[in-house]
C-alpha cells in the first residue's frame, strides 16, 4: 500500500469517480440513497460535472498512489430553499481501505470545505440504522441526532434511516 492521500476531485478524475461510484452501488446497494440503475446511464458530461465540484458541491477522493480507493461528497441540500444546509454523502472505500481512519479524515475535509463557505450554517448526514461504523464516525465529528425515518433500501431490506446535524455558525454550534 502506497501513501494514502486525500484531495478534492477534478474534472480529470471523472472516469475513476464513475468506476468507484458504480462499484459501490453494485457491491453495497443497501448503503446509498441512489441505486446502480439510477447512475449507470449518466453521461460523461454528468460525471465530469460531479467530479469538477463548484460552490454547491465537492467530491473528495482517497488515493493510494494514483489509484482512487475511496470517495465522499458534500452537496448543498436541494430540499433547503435557503441553500444554507450542506449534506454529506456518497461515502465509500474499497474493503481493504476500511478501518484505517480514512472516514475521520474525509469528515474533516468535508467540514473544512463547508466551513470555508459562509452560506452553510449546518451540515446534515445520515445512515442506515444497522451501520454502526457510520454512527460512530458522525458522532465523533460532533453531529447530533436529528430524526428517524423508516426506509426500504435498494437491497430490499427495511431498516430505519437515522439523520444527524451539526450546526456550524451561531449559538450552540461547533464554532462557539
Amino acid at each position: 500500500m502506497a501513501i494514502v492521500t486525500l484531495r478534492a476531485l477534478t474534472a480529470d478524475d471523472w472516469r475513476e469517480l464513475r468506476h468507484i461510484r458504480l462499484a459501490a452501488l453494485r457491491s453495497d446497494p443497501g448503503m446509498f440513497f441512489r441505486s446502480y440503475a439510477d447512475e449507470v446511464d449518466q453521461t460523461e458530461a454528468q460525471w465530469i460535472e460531479l467530479a469538477s465540484g463548484d460552490d454547491a458541491h465537492q467530491v473528495f477522493g482517497v488515493f493510494d498512489g494514483a489509484r482512487l480507493v475511496g470517495i465522499s461528497g458534500v452537496f448543498a441540500e436541494a430540499a433547503d430553499p435557503t441553500g444554507s444546509t450542506a449534506t454529506f454523502g456518497m461515502s465509500y472505500a474499497l474493503a481493504e481501505y476500511r478501518h484505517l481512519g480514512l472516514i475521520a479524515r474525509l469528515y474533516q475535509e468535508r467540514l473544512a470545505w463547508v466551513r470555508a463557505r459562509p452560506r452553510f450554517v449546518r451540515a446534515v448526514v445520515g445512515h442506515r440504522r444497522s451501520n454502526e461504523a457510520s454512527r460512530r464516525a458522525m458522532e465523533r465529528c460532533g453531529f447530533r441526532p436529528l430524526g428517524v425515518e423508516p426506509r426500504r433500501w435498494h437491497d430490499g431490506i427495511d431498516d430505519d434511516y437515522l439523520s444527524y446535524e451539526l450546526l456550524l455558525r451561531g449559538e450552540n454550534t461547533a464554532e462557539t
